[in-house]
């Protein structure tokens, strides 16, 4: 009979399938990768791969290789950073896990630039004349912002 699964049993079996025994290590890098290396760097790079040498009785992973693709044109750059990179990484995890940084250069398209919409100014004003008779002003303001956030989603 089938018996139905979570959606964490699978996405955990196939973690394990993909990243080894050391996923969880994986799963948190990825997690707080802007954290570590800063939204600039996080919007190009992502660490693809970790491994460490093998040594069953340690109860620690350390030596590893922390392997980050980025697109081509911005790997001698990083190539000057990769030390600060595996600090900042070792300093996240609190102990030396990696000592070296293998950077994988591809063809990766550059995200493209977000352009933040602007609400017609005609529409704003109009949220400001029909939210004057508000008395707080705490919610005035709520309530214009709110217009304002509405005009540039639509």
């Amino acid at each position: 009979m089938w018996k139905p699964r979570s959606l964490a049993d699978a996405v955990d079996k196939v973690a394990r399938q993909s990243a080894g025994k050391d996923w969880g290590l994986y799963a948190n890098l990825l997690g707080h990768w802007t954290e570590i290396v800063g939204a600039d760097y996080a919007r190009d790079t992502t660490p693809v791969k970790i491994s460490f040498p093998y040594r069953p009785h340690e109860a620690q992973r350390k030596n590893g290789t922390l392997t980050i693709r980025l697109p081509k044109g911005l790997a001698m750059e990083f190539s000057f950073k990769s030390d600060q990179i595996r600090r900042r990484v070792n300093a996240f995890f609190g102990y030396e896990a990696f000592d070296r940084v293998a950077l994988d250069p591809a063809s990766i398209p550059s995200p493209p630039a977000k352009h933040e919409k602007k609400a017609d100014p005609a529409a704003v004003e109009a949220i400001k004349k029909e939210t004057e008779a508000v008395d707080n002003e705490d919610l005035r303001k709520a309530l214009e912002a709110f217009g304002e956030t509405l005009l540039t989603k639509t």
